[in-house]
């Protein structure tokens, strides 16, 4: 009989951080989101609603027990509570860790797959399905009871050892496998991801009203985004870190604004060795910045550059944007009036193979238009001048809300 320690090891050895064994059995917590769903919490997130999330059986009927993986993606550069100026001249934007390198679920699912193919060497006849964020599936309910982590107040699963920045991804199996214990919940007493979010998504803790997220309003929202929201949103252009960074799991000492010159260097990379303990750090180097080149007019084809292939995927191409900044930019807090140069043309390739793609240009051009509004930045005047115009009625109308807060109407 294959061992639950054999398929966890395996999981390591093919790259992943974090293994473990979850019953399939996880009722209270399938309900739990079932409610959540019905209170309107998901927003417009319909796919939340498919009743195959509340009953892995309608998934797979023949599973038992659910294989949970996790891989962390943590570059060490400074958290967004502590990044460069998003207001004034040289604003710049800031868009969410995970996305910062390669799409996660090209080398999640690659690895799963992997993993799945072992399974099945191991155990010939097992049946197996493997999810990474996009299926029917509640991962953060079965990793919570797989013993990789705890569900934190900010509904994230933590691990003691890594924090919270990793990914989940999990196989139903119809293996019996004995199962983990569950991590036990070390948030005690602390709220300061509660008393962190800007928005108050976190209604409670371990409650999180998604339609109220930033993140959900940066890349799942397709439309208008509420007035009352428009100034909280602040310079996420793509996602939101806040409550993450907050955790006291995710670091011990942060540097002050004061002094974050004198502890990340030029490049964004931490220098003080005084830390206690810090978030683990990515061994994937695909999780790190991605640097966007500018356009060479000797390069006939619009500045494409290709990057090397890699075991987890296809190779993958970026391309340059018609930026002003002549050395190009990073996505870790890059400069607001880079992103707004990108064409759409440019969008589609240079997030060709990253999670960015799912906002769409369209919703890029909106957040940007936010984003340049709370920045106070009345540089950006003319590029919102020429939104305002723009044929999308949702770019215009977050074009002029900007425009009027520059203006200070």
């Amino acid at each position: 009989m294959l061992s639950s320690l054999t398929v966890k090891q395996r999981a390591l050895d093919l790259g992943f951080d974090l293994a473990g064994i979850a019953p399939l059995g996880v009722w209270k917590d399938l309900e739990f989101s079932r409610q959540w769903v019905e209170k309107g919490f998901n927003g417009e997130m319909r796919y939340l609603e498919n009743p195959k999330r509340f009953d892995p059986r309608l998934v797979l009927p023949s599973a038992k027990s659910v294989i949970c993986v996790g891989l962390v993606y943590n570059a060490s550069f400074p958290f967004s509570i502590f990044h460069f100026p998003l207001s004034g001249a040289g604003s710049r934007a800031w868009i969410s860790r995970y996305a910062w390198g390669r799409d996660y679920h090209e080398i999640m699912r690659a690895r799963l797959e992997r993993l799945r193919a072992a399974l099945e060497e191991l155990a010939p006849g097992v049946e197996t399905r493997a999810f990474v964020d996009t299926g029917p599936v509640l991962e953060r309910a079965f990793a919570r009871f797989s013993g990789i982590g705890w569900m934190g107040k900010n509904t994230c699963i933590i691990n003691q050892e890594t924090g919270s920045w990793f990914f989940l991804g999990v196989i139903l199996t119809s293996l019996e496998l004995p199962p983990d214990l569950p991590a036990p919940d070390r948030c005690g007493s602390c709220s300061a991801c509660l008393q962190a979010c800007p928005t108050g998504a976190l209604v409670e803790p371990y409650v999180m009203d998604a339609s109220r997220c930033i993140s959900y309003f940066t890349i799942e929202l397709r439309g208008t985004i509420p007035d009352e929201f428009r100034p909280k949103i602040g310079g996420n252009v793509f996602g939101c870190d806040i409550c993450q960074d907050v955790c006291p799991w995710n670091k011990s000492c942060q540097p002050s604004a004061i002094s974050l010159q004198q502890t990340f260097s030029a490049q964004g990379q931490q220098t003080d060795k005084g830390c206690a303990r810090q978030a683990a750090p990515t061994r994937d180097p695909q999780f790190h910045p991605i640097t966007v080149e500018p356009i060479h007019p000797t390069i006939a084809d619009g500045g494409t550059r290709e990057q090397p292939a890699t075991d987890d995927g296809p190779r993958s191409t970026s391309n340059g944007p018609r930026t002003t900044d002549p050395a190009g930019f990073s996505l870790f807090n890059p400069p607001l009036g880079a992103l707004a140069s990108v064409t759409e043309e440019g969008f589609r390739r240079i997030f060709a193979h990253s999670p960015i793609k799912r906002a769409k240009y369209q919703g890029w051009l909106r957040n940007l238009s936010l984003a340049m509004g709370n920045s106070g930045d009345r540089s950006f005047v003319p590029w919102l001048e020429r939104a305002a115009q723009h044929s999308d009625p949702t770019i215009r109308e977050h074009a002029v809300w900007a425009l009027a807060r520059l203006r200070g109407k």
